[in-house]
């Protein structure tokens, strides 16, 4: 197979420069996302949290495009949201090698030398496969480039897993190059994951030569398919359940004394036993990678979106909270490239575990079970969320548009859910429109769950942080 003889496209970003990203009438939604996408690259740096300082700009522009944005939807996003200080790329200081690759690993300060790393080893993997050079967001997708994605991930994702239980963002970045098939969304992922691995809590996720839930699969799979149709009140969610025990475990009482970061570690790194203990239990009562995504989308929609604050009835939205939801989101995408069961099994331990420890970090929030807003004929209960619920789907009028990213055709929200989408793409808050595109994502997989995954959607656009400080300090 030839490579495309054919120029490529600049999308008029002239310099790495966070400012260069122009508009005119004649730039298509995907070449602004394009441009975006590259303005961004290789020219921010991780800022204390240890968050990539220009993902959440990558994030949102992908987002609004996916959600049926138009380019100037997307140049006004970049506009308002774009990082205020330029940033200039920092000088290589080490030389990273497929042989050293792990000798740096949590080390903030080489986030910019693995970024190097991945970028080459993509380009050298494509070259190996011949792939044809599809551009970023491309309408189509070839076979060889969802290889290389595969073998990328599979090489160098697989053993860092275990060490990403305490952060969520490498994994949401990451899975955004899966979805939309971004090499540098990718190589941006990735090294975000290198420099965020946490030794100490490795602990928690074994490695495993076959996955503990092998041998359920034909039994849930016989199980879900007689669950069609049921409302949902049969069995409990297995981490509801779960959290409800760690609310009044008094074992986990106790003051953190730092920034949610530190607060996560001390918590993962003080509480092992404890924490292993909870994950056995759910490991024990979900049979399925597939029955483990549903929990963890239902269990992190409603946690996010009924908790309230654990020493008043405030309602509160926690951008904590939301990274859980948005990791969960990513795997479904992770998923697809990911080698077999046992590293799907890793990975959904490894989210569900920050989960729980940020369910404690953030003070084991009271689950409300009340209706929460007029509009809402039926909140759906704690007892409610069942992993076996209805897969059927409300949204059956969705159109076959938009494009195809690495891991398959995509949608864009038609029916109840465009005008939510709409919203979201002019949300005052650039979280609002992650959140909702989750929830729609939610729901065409795992059907509607008693209007949950809809009705939570409603309340982020309705309740937007940013446009009411009432709504606490989480975002």
């Amino acid at each position: 197979m030839k490579r495309s003889s054919s120029p490529k496209r600049s999308y008029s970003v002239t310099s790495h420069s966070s400012r260069s990203v122009q508009f005119s009438e004649e730039i298509t939604p995907r070449e602004m996302a394009l441009s975006i996408v590259q303005a961004q690259y290789h020219i921010y740096h991780t800022d204390l949290s240890g968050y990539l300082a220009g993902a959440d700009m990558v994030q949102d522009a992908l987002t609004r495009f996916a959600l049926g944005g138009t380019s100037r939807d997307l140049y006004q996003t970049f506009k308002r949201f774009r990082p205020d200080k330029e940033r200039i790329p920092p000088t290589p200081t080490i030389t990273i090698t497929t042989r050293n690759w792990r000798d740096w690993l949590g080390h903030k300060s080489y986030y910019h030398d693995y970024l190097d790393f991945f970028d080459q080893e993509l380009g050298l993997l494509e070259q190996e496969q011949d792939a044809t050079e599809t551009p970023l967001l491309s309408a189509s997708s070839t076979t060889a480039t969802m290889s290389t994605m595969a073998k990328l991930v599979a090489e160098y994702l697989t053993p860092l897993i275990p060490g990403l239980c305490a952060s969520t963002g490498a994994l949401i970045h990451l899975g955004y190059g899966v979805e939309f098939g971004s090499r540098l969304a990718m190589a941006e992922g990735l090294a975000y994951a290198c420099i965020s691995y946490q030794p100490a809590t490795a602990c928690f996720i074994p490695s495993n030569i076959h996955s503990s839930w092998e041998h359920h699969q034909h039994k849930s799979a016989t199980t879900t398919s007689g669950a069609v149709g049921t409302t949902g009140v049969t069995k409990r969610s297995p981490t509801v359940s779960i959290l409800n025990m760690v609310r009044n475990d008094k074992r986990l009482d106790g003051m953190f004394d730092a920034g949610f970061q530190g607060r996560l570690n001390v918590v993962m790194s003080s509480r092992v036993s404890l924490l292993k203990s909870y994950l056995g239990m759910w490991t024990s009562q979900v049979h399925s990678a597939e029955e483990a995504l549903k929990d963890l989308s239902q269990t992190s929609s409603l946690l996010l979106f009924t908790a309230t604050n654990r020493f008043g009835d405030q309602q509160q939205l926690d951008k904590h909270l939301a990274h859980v939801l948005l990791a969960t989101h990513a795997a479904r995408f992770l998923m697809h490239v990911l080698p077999g069961d046992m590293e799907k099994e890793q990975l959904l331990k490894a989210i569900w575990m920050s989960l729980v420890a940020t369910f404690v970090v953030q003070g084991r929030p009271k689950l409300s079970l009340s209706q929460q807003k007029q509009h809402q004929q039926h909140q759906p209960m704690m007892a409610e969320v069942n992993p076996q619920d209805a897969v059927g789907n409300d949204d059956e009028d969705d159109e076959e548009v938009g494009y195809f990213g690495a891991a398959g055709g995509m949608k864009v929200p038609s029916g109840r859910w465009k005008s939510l989408a709409q919203d979201a793409i002019h949300a005052d808050h650039q979280i609002v429109s992650k959140i909702v595109r989750s929830l729609w994502w939610a729901e065409l997989e795992h059907g509607s769950c008693g209007g949950l995954f809809f009705d939570a959607a409603f309340r982020a656009v309705e309740d937007d942080p940013a446009s009411d400080e009432s709504t606490g300090p989480g975002f």
